[in-house]
């Protein structure tokens, strides 16, 4: 994806906090085995924010902050909380969505089974244009399913 050094560190250590808002989510809907109602999903939303203000407060997670903020928006503008499109959404973001979708697919959940990588790649490729950005999802495909 030719990111520089400062994309990668960056990305790096987004994919290890981007949820760190959700220290401020009941566990009883972190943990909910089955799909959230209404209400629950609208707390839930607000783990982005949540984890936007904590790392505002950090020296060292400042400079990702705004990338917390934005790494549930989607390809097609539906996602969360800004509703960003396309390209408005920073590249870091993108590529995390497929990484941790990826990864969310492939392990056990409370709230699913598991995915064979295979599964999971195709999709990602059904989701491609919608949730994903296309040429991203096309590159994470076509390195990874060689290495599987």
């Amino acid at each position: 994806m030719n990111l520089s050094k400062d994309e990668k560190e960056k990305l790096i250590l987004l994919a290890q906090v981007h949820d760190i808002g959700k220290i401020g989510i009941p566990d009883d809907i972190l943990n909910k085995k089955g799909k959230l109602a209404p209400d629950e999903w609208e707390i839930m939303k607000s783990h982005s924010e949540k984890g936007y203000r904590i790392a505002l407060s950090s020296s060292e997670l400042s400079k990702i902050a705004v990338l917390i903020l934005k790494h549930r928006e989607r390809w097609d503008g539906t996602g969360y909380p800004i509703g960003l499109k396309g390209d408005e959404i920073p590249l870091e973001c993108r590529i995390l969505a497929i990484v941790d979708s990826y990864d969310a697919m492939t392990h056990q959940r409370p709230y699913n089974n598991p995915k064979t990588p295979e599964e999971a790649f195709k999709e990602i490729e059904r989701c491609a244009g919608t949730q994903f950005d296309p040429v991203v999802a096309k590159v994470f495909i076509e390195t990874f399913r060689e290495r599987i």
